[in-house]
């Protein structure tokens, strides 16, 4: 260490004493040196103190906004209430739910809060949000830090990515959303289709592993199917998407691209390169057009159930809407099995795949209620509980040590939900990727939701005419898949993106 230039003088008496001109100098070094250890001291407090909470004398109540339906806000309801009846009532703490609808509704009340609400308490205490949702509340100084209130052992038993998806604020330094349960994307297969189609063409399971194999296979059933009736050009699709979005955004990333993202100075940067976007539309509208992929219904699910195809890629959270029997008509219908595969990645891309999920983030008002919350928070996210919940709910649990098999065994038992078996299995060889906090993400999900999928079926309808017209199937569909047909809805979507820009 280098010597502090403090000097000294002698006074007539023979003693030392500093120079009026070193004492500055001297308080400036004990002010740096009081900053120094506050720093330390603050950057050591998550580790070395947990938060403890104070038992108040009058109960809690707390109102919690959730999207969930059906078997999640079944489970969830259930788990609320064993948490108002134990932890709960040790801290004087009930929590209460609503559900102001779906995910979209649930946004619009969030958005609509206003600091008129908070000034009259008119606003949940917790709501399950998604990065983009969680950016704007953060912006207007709605949400509260997590991370001043978890230790660092607390949330050093997030899985990483799950846990960095909830980081919000200037330079990405708050946790404002909590993970709660993930999921992840698969692939579903009517194992009992697949069979008959199997034996009779030598197709394999592990012809399933890519995109590129997907489609072989498709345009393999289809003539497949189309060689059992009489009439041609019959044959029946294959495999029907799901979430168009995340094809888009998984399947670029999966080829080094992407598509949206923000720089460290919040800017948005939109990238759509041409020769990635035609590899997209190459593995999906050109198979929808001919006929090996398809859909009709709602969700995949429904076209599985009344046989327009045999297999999907969803959320693995949806393996109870795989349908238990296909149903023709009000007189024919057979059971069927379920086979869960990893979704098809691209042959020559990196291992991506989507993670999924809305997280929990706390709304700033009264102390003792943000820090009631926590403990919800922390009760909900606690090794036992966290992964009963998640699993009773076919999610995936979000702390490290629970993301195993052998708690799935322990929880659900083998066997009995494979897609979680895969969605694991999936977590552990893929990189996960979640959608950034972009402004107008919202916007950008619903172009691509609909930009490939409306044009596809739209031509499709367009070339179904024509051969029912007279004209051949092969002669309509080469009037569409053409590079000019390409060309201009690139171009539209190009214009679409600019649009969003502003």
């Amino acid at each position: 260490m280098h010597d502090i230039p403090f000097h000294f003088e002698t006074d007539k008496k023979g003693k030392h004493r500093m120079k009026r001109k070193d004492l500055p100098l001297l308080l400036f070094f004990f002010l740096c040196m009081m900053l120094l250890f506050s720093c330390k001291k603050k950057a050591n407090r998550q580790e070395d103190k947990a938060y403890t909470y104070k038992r108040s004398k009058e109960n809690i109540e707390l109102n919690i906004w959730s999207y969930y339906s059906a078997l999640q806000q079944e489970v969830f309801l259930k788990t609320v209430d064993e948490f108002n009846l134990t932890r709960g009532k040790d801290l004087n703490i009930t929590v209460h739910v609503m559900s102001p609808g779906s995910m979209n509704d649930l946004e619009a009340n969030l958005f609509a809060l206003t600091d008129k609400n908070f000034a009259q308490g008119t606003y949940p205490d917790m709501a399950f949000m998604y990065r983009d949702t969680g950016k704007v509340l953060d912006q207007k100084g709605y949400l509260v830090d997590l991370s001043n209130y978890l230790t660092k052992k607390e949330l050093d038993d997030f899985v990483p990515g799950f846990l960095e998806e909830g980081r919000l604020g200037n330079q990405r330094e708050g946790i404002k959303i909590l993970p709660v349960a993930k999921s992840t994307e698969v692939f579903y297969l009517n194992a009992t289709a697949w069979k008959s189609f199997a034996d009779a063409t030598g197709a394999t399971l592990s012809d399933l592993d890519s995109r590129e194999g997907l489609v072989e296979v498709a345009k393999k059933y289809y003539e497949y199917t189309d060689a059992l009736t009489p009439e041609a050009d019959d044959g029946k699709a294959f495999f029907g998407q799901e979430d168009f979005a995340t094809y888009f955004l998984v399947g670029a990333k999966q080829m080094g691209v992407d598509l949206v993202s923000v720089d460290a100075s919040g800017k948005v940067i939109y990238n759509f390169p041409e020769d990635v976007l035609h590899k997209l539309w190459d593995y999906f509208y050109v198979p929808y057009i001919k006929g090996y992929f398809g859909s009709s219904g709602r969700y995949r699910s429904d076209d599985l159930r009344t046989g327009e195809i045999i297999s999907y890629v969803s959320t693995s959270a949806s393996y109870s809407y795989f349908p238990e029997a296909v149903i023709l008509s009000d007189q024919e219908y057979f059971p069927i099995e379920a086979t869960v595969l990893p979704t098809p990645d691209f042959v020559k891309g990196q291992k991506i795949a989507i993670q999924q999920g809305a997280g929990i983030g706390v709304l700033k008002g009264e102390e003792q209620k943000i820090k009631a919350s926590i403990e919800f928070l922390r009760w909900l996210t606690s090794e036992s509980v966290n992964s009963k919940f998640a699993l009773s709910a076919d999610y995936l649990p979000v702390r490290s040590d629970s993301l195993t098999v052998q708690t799935v065994d322990v929880i659900k038992g083998r066997g009995t939900n494979p897609a979680i078996e895969e969605a694991l299995k999936t977590v552990s060889s893929h990189t996960m990727y979640y959608i950034p906090a972009a402004d107008n993400i919202s916007t950008l999900r619903e172009i691509l939701e609909n930009t490939l999928k409306d044009k596809a079926i739209e031509d499709k309808k367009a070339i179904e005419t024509a051969v029912a017209s007279g004209l051949s199937k092969e002669d309509a569909v080469g009037e569409y898949d053409t590079e000019e047909n390409f060309t201009l809805w690139y171009e539209s979507l190009l214009s679409d993106i600019e649009g969003i820009k502003g």
